[in-house]
């Protein structure tokens, strides 16, 4: 079994220190002349993550979402486990908007009790009139729980990491549609078997349909890059509808990945569609006003 800790480690504070500077201020003349007066184009999705997967929207600054997402057993279990609702694993996050276009986030997992932290910044936004596309970075350190599975050899920390980059690129094309592409890339310190790889990339692309001034229909798909992974793993399908109910926005949604973190459903997801292995979860995003908007 390999580790590669430090290397990435440095990567990870080099991207979160880089973006999180050039963002703020100089990103847009560095891309390009936008005209003073065009206006970004606003609620191109309705929270922070479309169905699993990140999206340009970030918290206001001072603001906190928090988020408890529910992800239950397969319903194929059938009536015994009623549908997989006797199984159901949690996660819940807090995502404090720095600024406007910067977002810190702390989660947890029951689901291999897995840890994150991340950053997120919308580095580009789309402008009325003027840019077609926005730009938006989100990286996430994560941290698996479980207790060792043999206590006795030497263990190390660094050998619970896995870390996951991404470029969310958006557009939204009327009041309606709006769409996302994400190519990702995923580095775990430790594999299981030598010669697997550490890296793995994907590239992950959906949308969402706007059916009333309330409600969305939402789908995502990520496709495993080829390369040397366990042959268990399969793509991630996600599709699902978002209710927004004053300041909540409730989401319900059917997948074929339990995990609702990077690492897990974006490589880790063992089950497919088309064998009715299926999960039904929903996310609750709430945010409340807890900082300075000055």
């Amino acid at each position: 079994m390999k580790c590669r800790y430090p290397q990435v480690l440095l990567l990870c504070c080099a991207l979160y220190t880089a973006v999180a500077g050039v963002a703020q201020d100089d990103m847009m003349d560095f891309f390009d002349e936008v005209d003073e007066q065009a206006r970004p184009v606003t609620a191109v999705f309705k929270s922070q993550r479309l169905i699993n997967v990140h999206t340009c929207e970030t918290p206001g600054k001072g603001e906190m979402n928090f988020v408890i997402a529910h992800r239950f057993g397969r319903i194929s279990d059938g009536a015994y486990a009623l549908w997989g609702l006797d199984n159901a694993s949690m996660r819940m996050a807090f995502e404090y908007g720095l600024s406007d276009r910067v977002m810190l986030s702390v989660g947890r997992s029951t689901f291999e009790k897995t840890f994150e932290g991340g950053v997120k910044v919308r580095a580009l936004e789309q402008m009325e009139g003027g840019r077609p596309f926005g730009l938006t970075f989100y990286s996430v350190t994560m941290a698996n729980g479980l207790r060792w599975a043999d206590p006795e050899r030497e263990n190390y920390f660094s050998s619970r990491l896995s870390f996951a980059h991404q470029a969310i690129l958006t557009r939204k094309f009327d009041d309606k549609l709006s769409v996302l592409l994400v190519p990702s890339l995923i580095h775990r310190n430790l594999v299981d078997v030598p010669g697997r790889a550490h890296d793995v990339a994907t590239l992950g692309g959906g949308f969402r349909y706007k059916i009333s001034n309330r409600t969305t229909v939402n789908a995502e798909y990520h496709y495993l890059l080829p390369r040397p992974i366990q042959d268990e793993w399969h793509n991630s399908l996600s599709l699902g509808i978002d209710i927004e109910t004053g300041g909540h926005v409730f989401q319900l949604h059917v997948t074929n990945s339990r995990g609702m973190f990077e690492r897990s459903f974006l490589t880790e997801t063992p089950d497919r569609w088309q064998d009715g292995e299926l999960y039904f979860g929903f996310n609750l995003n709430r945010v409340f006003q807890v900082g300075d908007r000055r």
